[in-house]
């Protein structure tokens, strides 16, 4: 090969890692994210003005909630209550050499 089609193979390498390099990515990945960035505005416009007219749906009104079961809860804390101390009179099967 000659000098010639040497120094045209490096600027052609050269070219292609210029391509591949931080930079070029940085700016790519900037330049989408701006244009992401400006797209989500469009369609968040495009809902709003289209939720507004005569049918506008609104979120159903929460209902009052009911009464707890007071005497259910205090019959389950009663049964937790007992099965922990149970759990602890109950002897451990231990000898003195333990």
């Amino acid at each position: 090969m000659t000098r010639t089609t040497n120094n045209a193979l490096l600027k052609t390498n050269r070219s292609a890692h210029v391509l591949t390099s931080g930079r070029a990515l940085a700016l790519l990945a900037l330049v989408l994210a701006g244009a992401m960035m400006l797209a989500l505005p469009a369609d968040a416009l495009a809902q709003a003005a289209s939720s507004e007219g005569p049918e506008r749906v609104l979120p159903p009104r929460p209902q009052e909630p009911a009464d707890p079961p007071v005497i259910r809860n205090f019959l389950v804390a009663g049964v937790v209550l007992i099965s922990i101390i149970a759990a602890t009179v109950i002897p451990a099967k231990r000898g003195h050499q333990d």
